[in-house]
């Protein structure tokens, strides 16, 4: 037996999966269930949590028994093993809200999208490389295993000639962002340019287009991603010698393999995918906001650039000075 791994909650507030998802299956004996989850399936036990918003803090508290409420956000270091840090509208200041974690050791999970600037996305790897603390970011969708199974499948179609995905999402920068990192997850990176063309990157309709570099020789390919309203989430991949694909499942096992990998880096300091990872997936990701936003849908290389808020700054001017 082994003691359970202590999690912080570094806010519960915004646009945030702990109130509904992460939350009732951390601790399924709560005022809330998630998909009929009623039985512990971690060892994972929320201890404390936080927001810059009091009253989403009780709230929180209220829904799970024993969650001490702390004051400042720095307050966690030396009460928890892992930090977890969900919410989207604080991306902005994801960088100042966990300093004092990885300077004192404490692994971060940090959710999508990680960073709104590649400039912010080094900052943060940065930190974590030098106090040698593990970070984890990225979306459910890259550690479900039908991944797992497409990547098997993909040993048996020869080389990648192309893709094509189907993505549900509301908005691209909290759930069009599923789209880029699961296919990232499932057959790697090397995308050198990406085209997002949408009416309106606040709401689901657009195609999202990633040219890749030759691999090994071979010829480059593109992959093609629909960002819509409905399905969950679905790819196919083409190759020199055949197909495969899947459909990605929404019932419970989805949602599990996402927290067990942060209780793995919470107990174990290994970090399940690695920096240069983070940092590709986040540029491919910034590269279709930039084409959407400044460029009328055309391809754009991967370069520095400042994405939009989708809701207002939660946190005041000088909140961190």
């Amino acid at each position: 037996m082994t003691d359970p791994v202590r999690v912080g909650v570094l806010t519960c507030g915004g646009t945030n999966h702990m109130p509904g998802v992460w939350g009732p299956l951390l601790d399924p004996r709560g005022r809330q269930q998630f998909l009929g989850c009623r039985q512990p399936l971690t060892d994972m036990v929320m201890t404390h949590v936080w927001d810059i918003d009091t009253s989403a803090s009780r709230t929180f508290a209220e829904d799970h028994a024993g969650l001490q409420i702390v004051d400042n956000y720095a307050a966690m270091v030396g009460q928890v093993d892992g930090i977890i840090l969900g919410d989207h509208d604080s991306c902005l200041h994801f960088r100042h809200l966990i300093q004092p974690y990885l300077e004192a050791g404490v692994p971060v999970f940090l959710n999508r999208p990680f960073a709104l600037s590649m400039t912010d996305a080094h900052d943060i790897v940065d930190l974590s490389r030098r106090t040698g603390t593990p970070i984890m970011t990225g979306s459910t969708l890259e550690f479900a295993p039908e991944v797992h199974s497409l990547r098997r499948d993909l040993a048996t179609i020869g080389a990648i000639r192309g893709c094509v995905a189907a993505n549900s999402t509301s908005d691209y920068s909290t759930h069009g962002i599923h789209g880029p990192l699961f296919v990232h997850a499932c057959i790697g990176g090397g995308v050198r340019c990406v085209a997002y063309q949408t009416p309106d990157w606040r709401l689901p309709n657009g195609i999202l287009t990633l040219e890749y570099e030759s691999r090994n020789g071979e010829p480059p390919f593109f992959g093609c991603i629909q960002e819509i309203g409905g399905p969950l989430g679905w790819i196919r991949v083409f190759g020199a010698d055949g197909s495969c694909e899947q459909t990605f499942d929404g019932s419970l096992p989805l949602w599990l393999p996402i927290l067990q990998h942060m209780q793995h880096m919470f107990r174990t300091q290994e970090m399940p995918q690695t920096h240069d990872d983070i940092l590709e997936k986040t540029a491919i990701f910034l590269a279709g906001f930039r084409s959407a936003v400044d460029h009328g849908g055309a391809s754009v290389r991967l370069d520095d650039w400042r994405a939009p808020l989708l809701n207002p700054d939660r946190y005041p001017e000088g909140y961190f000075d």
